[in-house]
């Protein structure tokens, strides 16, 4: 099933769409590093140029929950923009990033002149969608182990590899930030990580995940994959 939703192909596809229609339009930002981007309306949309971001919120309490990874050529703030409301969902700049920052006028004259645009923003929203709609599925249905196997399993899906000859994953993630994105503490996910270091399903090698065996973790998780 991940494989089918995380489909690299159509992912490509809908990052060129953004780039060519969105690019040359909006303003030119360009932010460090750790640097907190909380619009102030629903009015744009974002477009990344180069870096990552994470989509998350903050607890009233400062406790963080990451809701989605964004990467070059993809965008953010379609929910807000379509919906016409700001909700309390912030935005981090995981590197140096540079993105366009694109106003409502902006955004409906491209609309006007190209109606097929329509389409793209839907299926980045659906995507998205999917992805809340796994993440919460792991959290309800899925012991410790099984929301971990879980996650290692959809990065190992999501990674812009090569399919066929893919066998690790590159994107970085400290222990904390595993535990922020599937509601375990970091001491819980460290405990499990060595377990399955220790059972060959994985292996560390510097700062890449090797999966040795995706069965194995299929067979931790609940959900049907």
């Amino acid at each position: 099933m991940y494989k089918d939703i995380f489909d690299h192909k159509s992912q490509k596809e809908l990052d060129n769409c953004f780039l060519e229609a969105l690019r040359d339009c909006g303003m030119t930002c360009e932010i460090k590093k750790g640097e907190i981007i909380n619009p102030d309306s629903s009015n744009y949309i974002f477009l990344v140029l180069e870096g990552e971001v994470n989509q998350l919120m903050y607890s009233k309490d400062g406790n963080e929950i990451i809701f989605f990874r964004i990467t070059k050529g993809s965008i953010f703030g379609e929910e807000d923009f379509f919906d016409e409301k700001r909700t309390s969902v912030i935005y981090k700049a995981l590197q140096n990033s540079t993105i366009k920052m694109i106003s409502k006028n902006e955004i409906d004259i491209i609309l006007e002149s190209n109606p097929k645009l329509y389409r793209c923003f839907l299926q980045s929203m659906v995507i998205k969608n999917r992805m809340i709609m796994m993440e919460i599925s792991n959290y309800k249905f899925n012991d410790s182990e099984g929301k971990l196997a879980d996650f290692l399993i959809r990065l190992y899906y999501t990674e812009d590899i090569n399919m066929d000859m893919k066998k690790h994953i590159s994107i970085v993630l400290t222990h904390e930030e595993i535990a922020n994105r599937i509601g375990l503490n970091r001491a819980t996910v460290t405990k499990i990580m060595n377990k399955f270091k220790e059972k060959a399903y994985i292996t560390i090698s510097g700062k890449e995940i090797i999966i040795n065996d995706i069965e194995a973790l299929k067979s931790l998780t609940n959900i049907p994959i």
